[in-house]
């Protein structure tokens, strides 16, 4: 079996390889038909730490001010349910591994900035890229609008 690298060669990991984690252990994919990952996956939600918790639930709450569990759900197309969010927002749990992911692929580059706090150049330079983008594309949006009302 060939194993795919990325462009500079540092090996891709593989479905069947186990993931490493920042303490080292690693979890391996059950031998289940629905591809879970083994219990160890829970240790994950002890990479944020209380700030940085802190940090995730209060840029969700500026996100979505109205609902915002509702909103999270919806913006990871379901991947993270209302309960959960609601349980975060509490205080009451915190986002696992895999929920970070789906919030990550949600919100972009600006979730990151937000959670880490002092996050590295590169990571703010691709969020003023993203919401410089947003902005344009809500300028473009009003722009049309504009022109659609004077014909």
């Amino acid at each position: 079996m060939n194993e795919m690298r990325f462009p500079d060669g540092y090996p891709l990991v593989s479905s069947v390889s186990p993931l490493p984690t920042a303490s080292g252990e690693t979890v391996r994919r059950d031998s289940s038909k629905s591809g879970n990952y083994s219990s160890n996956a829970r240790r994950f939600s002890r990479a944020l730490d209380g700030a940085a918790r802190e940090r995730a639930c209060e840029f969700l709450r500026r996100a979505h001010p109205a609902k915002p569990a509702e909103a999270v759900e919806a913006r990871t197309g379901g991947a993270i349910s209302t309960a959960r969010v609601r349980k975060w927002l509490a205080g009451d749990a915190a986002p696992d591994f895999y929920a970070l992911i789906h919030l990550i692929r949600a919100y972009g580059a600006e979730f990151l900035v937000f959670v880490i706090g002092d996050a590295p150049e590169s990571l703010l330079e691709a969020a003023l890229a993203e919401r410089r983008a947003r902005y344009l594309a809500g300028v473009k949006k009003l722009e049309d609008e504009m022109q659609a009302l004077r014909r």
